[in-house]
């Protein structure tokens, strides 16, 4: 008697194809959902080129890691299904990429993203930490996720006053997690209260990522507030099984608003419109009037940033390495683009501060552009004073820069009365002239410019341990990723500068004229 295999044959044979064909589909989801990821991260590089810190990067790391990872797995199981290697089916279905694309639906879906994938701190907390986000300049915030416990959100958006967490769990699991805890809604009384209804569901793995989330949220703090929480639940749908639904009500009574897949629109299509609303520019919102720091003052009239520095005996560390930095990346090549042709002021005391280092430190060259930048000359125009900094420059001055920069009183039209008494308090541990500079800026609304990345830091710190700023918005402010001091003069040839105290424009009662009028290397003011 003789058997026939040509069925069974032919069966494999279509099992083994279509094995092969899904795989291939999967991973050609994967090389989709990876080429809008490149676009962006191109789009992060462009939108935060000279940004102080290195921010595209960070921003998608870890989702760019995992999704690569998925894909290299799905192309190795397609070349070895081809090979007629079962068990690579095993991998195919065990694959993470009906995850990660939720994850990339929910982030173009969402505004101002600033990180993917993002481990934070779950405490414990002493004390609300600084959340990743923008207060004043976009930071990583305080979070140390490897010293204590970590815990990953997906998409942290809203310039991070929103967290998003995606699960996979569905309706079927949650109905098992139910069974295994024994657990029966219906057994509950009606009026039982919030607590003791989420005390029933303590032990469902879905509440406690919720509370895990709600949690580690109010452990965190941006613009003095902890972040917004949702729970993304794609795979589950509401109004289906009472159980389930009491199970997604404790979670909201946790404080987290619940996502589920019958109420998610699809995701829009990647376009250039989408990418500057998933990332804006920070670059958008500048005002119209710019206020500039002294830091920045020094920079635009330093001989390292418009000439080639030879290196000198006398230079200190930092000297050489402002020098190594300018051929690197030239200071201006920031500026300019930044600076447009926007109005530039500055307060009466970064004016000061400036010329007083000016008088002290600068070479003949750097006080020269001094005062074309700053200088009052009411002789000198707009178009004098750039070709008089051309001619001080290597470097291209653009015709519309907006010279001299003008000059203000810190209270302008009594602006700082808008700053609250708990503000001004903050903002004296600011030393002048950063404290004019910071307080004008703020009160009268404009952006300020600044090098100084240091001070904006703890000003943030200091910032978030007030309980509100009620109506006043948080400072605009854009901080340069590096600065350029004068190169200046050695100190053995370097004239000093001794003020008057007091009112000495008629006799001098304060003694300097005494102690240092006979001194040729001493300027009095």
């Amino acid at each position: 008697m003789q058997y026939s295999y040509k069925g069974d044959l032919s069966d494999v044979a279509q099992d083994a194809a279509a094995r092969l064909a899904a795989s291939e589909g999967l991973l050609k989801r994967a090389e989709s959902l990876q080429s809008e990821l490149q676009r962006f991260a191109d789009h992060l590089a462009k939108v935060y080129s000279d940004y102080f810190q290195h921010m595209p990067t960070y921003m998608h790391t870890s989702f760019t890691s995992e999704l690569r990872a998925e894909v290299e797995s799905l192309e190795r199981a397609v070349q070895d299904l081809k090979a007629a290697d079962t068990s690579a089916s095993h991998r195919v279905q065990s694959t993470n990429l009906p995850f990660l694309e939720p994850v990339w639906d929910t982030a173009k879906k969402s505004r101002d993203i600033v990180r993917l994938r993002c481990a934070v701190s779950t405490g414990p907390f002493k004390k609300p930490i600084l959340a990743p986000g923008t207060r004043i300049v976009r930071t990583q915030g305080e979070s140390k996720p490897f010293r204590s416990g970590s815990f990953i959100i997906d998409v942290v958006a809203d310039g991070g006053h929103s967290w998003y967490k995606v699960s996979s769990m569905t309706n079927k699991r949650v109905l098992f997690d139910l069974a295994k805890e024994a657990i029966y809604c219906g057994d509950s009384d009606d009026d039982e209260d919030a607590e003791t209804a989420t005390h029933d569901y303590s032990d469902i793995p879905l509440v406690k990522l919720a509370k895990n989330l709600a949690d580690t949220a109010k452990g965190h703090r941006i613009q003095a507030k902890s972040p917004i929480t949702f729970l993304v639940l794609p795979r589950i749908k509401e109004g289906e099984h009472p159980e389930i639904d009491a199970v997604l009500e404790a979670c909201r009574q946790l404080g987290v608003n619940i996502l589920c897949g019958d109420a998610l629109s699809p995701a829009p299509p990647l376009s250039d419109t989408l990418l500057h609303t998933m990332a804006p520019s920070p670059k958008a919102n500048f005002t119209e009037v710019l206020n500039i720091d002294t830091s920045l003052l020094v920079a635009l009239a330093s001989d390292f940033s418009h000439t080639t520095v030879t290196k000198q005996p006398w230079f200190s560390h930092s000297h050489n390495d402002h020098a190594d930095l300018e051929s690197e990346q030239s200071m201006l090549s920031l500026v300019y683009p930044i600076l447009g042709n926007h109005k530039l002021v500055c307060t009466q005391e970064a004016a000061e501060t400036f010329f007083h280092i000016v008088d002290t430190l600068a070479t003949d060259s750097e006080k020269a552009r001094a005062h074309l930048i700053v200088g009052s000359d009411p002789e000198k125009s707009q178009e004098q004073r750039v070709e008089g900094l051309r001619s001080l420059s290597i470097h291209e001055v653009p015709s519309y820069l907006q010279l001299p920069i003008s000059i203000v009183n810190m209270n302008e039209n009594n602006c700082q009365d808008r700053l609250t008494d708990e503000i001004k308090k903050k903002l004296e541990t600011v030393l002048n002239p950063g404290r004019s500079v910071f307080s004008y800026g703020w009160a009268s609304g404009l952006t300020t410019m600044t090098c100084n990345s240091v001070v904006i830091k703890q000003l943030e710190k200091d910032l978030e341990q007030l309980p509100t700023l009620g109506d006043l918005p948080w400072p605009s402010i854009w901080a340069f990723p590096t600065s350029r001091p004068f190169v200046g003069v050695p100190k053995d040839i370097r004239k000093r500068v001794r003020k008057h105290i007091g009112d000495c424009s008629v006799t001098c009662t304060c003694g300097v004229d005494e102690l240092y009028g006979h001194r040729s290397n001493v300027t009095i003011i």
